[in-house]
């Protein structure tokens, strides 16, 4: 999906190009004039948000008996926070690379890939490592630990069949898309809240849409009469220390070719 991504920003950017050269500019600038807002509410736009900040520390007291829900909601208003201010987007991520070279937010997300693989994977790995142990101790239930070992060695079910072509095509189609659109699916949330309005387009289309492929095509999946590619959960085939170097190793690359077009500009497309 990676490489189709790439492909399908760089189509995206070259239309945008042909698209500002040949759209008529009196198209383009017309537009609507809406007003600006009134400058009491500008006054209390901060004494908002800082009600809202105190609200989520509450969050989940005031779910009540809900209290995943609450948890997660304060984990999603915080996201959403970090997000807006770093400005994190990963549709910005891949374009700027090929836009106009900028490399600093495909540093941060090759930095939030590493931490979420190695975090993650350590704590599988040496999960695995103490069922093992476990495993032959004695004095336990031998149903219990054969139930961990089985979810432990299945786990990669969870890893779905797209590893192919269907994701080259999903790729390039996304990619094309998030150059049109303004944005991904998480900068285009915190758009939104910006108060966007061709964000809020964006939006709903993208919900309503991937509601409805998602309907039509998961139970062609499940069934088996569609394939996008194979399941590859790395670790069955290169064990964990393998897995992690590999992906550690595709992520300098990609950090070096950042730095590397940053400075020569070879692949800036516009």
């Amino acid at each position: 999906m990676w490489a189709g991504i790439i492909i399908g920003l760089i189509i995206g950017l070259k239309y945008t190009m042909w698209e500002m050269e040949h759209i008529p500019s009196n198209i383009l600038s017309a537009g609507i004039s809406l007003p600006s807002a009134p400058s009491a509410w500008k006054k209390f736009q901060p004494i908002l948000g800082w009600i809202l900040l105190i609200l989520i520390l509450f969050m989940p007291i005031l779910y009540g008996r809900q209290t995943k829900f609450g948890v997660l909601a304060t984990i999603a208003l915080l996201s959403g926070f970090v997000m807006h201010r770093s400005r994190f987007c990963f549709a910005r991520t891949f374009r700027d690379t090929f836009m106009t070279g900028e490399s600093e937010p495909t540093q941060a997300v090759i930095l939030s890939i590493l931490i979420v693989v190695l975090g993650v994977g350590l704590i599988k790995w040496l999960d695995a490592g103490f069922i093992v142990k476990v495993s032959k101790m004695t004095g336990i239930k031998e149903k219990i630990i054969a139930y961990r070992w089985h979810i432990f060695v299945h786990q990669y079910r969870y890893v779905f069949p797209n590893a192919g072509w269907g994701a080259i095509v999903g790729g390039i189609i996304f990619g094309f898309g998030m150059i049109l659109a303004g944005g991904c699916g998480s900068g285009t949330l915190w758009r939104v809240g910006e108060g966007q309005i061709k964000l809020w387009v964006v939006m709903i289309t993208m919900a309503i849409s991937n509601s409805l492929t998602k309907a039509w095509l998961w139970p062609k999946v499940k069934a088996h009469t569609l394939s996008f590619g194979k399941a590859v959960f790395l670790p069955k085939y290169l064990g964990w220390p393998g897995a992690f170097i590999l992906i550690v190793g595709v992520m300098l690359i990609w950090y070096f070719f950042a730095l590397w077009n940053e400075d020569t500009n070879k692949f800036v497309v516009i």
